[in-house]
């Protein structure tokens, strides 16, 4: 499969030495943009499936839109620069930087470089979204006792008991019962 790629550079002359290099790879360069402020807008006009940027001195104003386009749309991000200062490198990473690469392209190094960092990206987005389950699992269980609590407290019920009257109205009602105990909370907490 052919990975779009959109190209964010800062010296055009340079710049058209990777595009060449991503072209012979058999990556296609749907988009190119030399300022930061456009990285939102042509990601969206592009689709890419891979953000490289070449970037002598990365700033502030990279970074940010960088954060911005994890948010909205997560890629994985290859930075090619000059810069190798940790605290520029710590920036990179917080902004969604998967690979970033100092002193120069080698061409002969750039495929690997490019496949390592799609599939540090994918393994990171499997471990976000994972987190986040584990996370939305963590606060149905809290939801689930706590609902169990107050069927136990107001209807005398004991634990199985309230547990099962929680299922119960989840499969009546066609329902998760984590979203069964959010209700029985708030209807709790109204007449409380």
């Amino acid at each position: 499969m052919q990975l779009k790629v959109l190209l964010v550079k800062d010296d055009p002359g340079r710049s058209e030495l990777l595009k060449q290099s991503l072209l012979q790879f058999g990556y296609d360069v749907v988009a190119e943009t030399q300022m930061a402020s456009e990285l939102l807008k042509r990601a969206d006009q592009s689709c890419p499936d891979l953000l490289v940027i070449d970037s002598d001195s990365p700033g502030e104003r990279l970074f940010s839109r960088l954060h911005e386009l994890s948010l909205h749309k997560p890629l994985p991000v290859v930075l090619f620069t000059e810069e190798d200062n940790r605290e520029v490198i710590s920036k990179a990473v917080r902004a969604g930087v998967s690979a970033y690469i100092v002193d120069g392209l080698d061409q002969h190094r750039l495929g690997a470089i490019l496949d390592v960092a799609v599939e540090r990206f994918k393994e990171t987005e499997r471990l976000r979204l994972e987190l986040k389950d584990t996370r939305a699992n963590l606060a149905e269980r809290k939801a689930v006792d706590r609902a169990k609590g107050i069927l136990m407290k107001q209807r005398g019920f004991d634990e199985s008991q309230a547990y099962h009257a929680l299922r119960k109205m989840a499969m009546d009602k066609n329902l998760k019962i984590g979203q069964v105990a959010e209700n029985v909370i708030a209807v709790s907490e109204l007449l409380s």
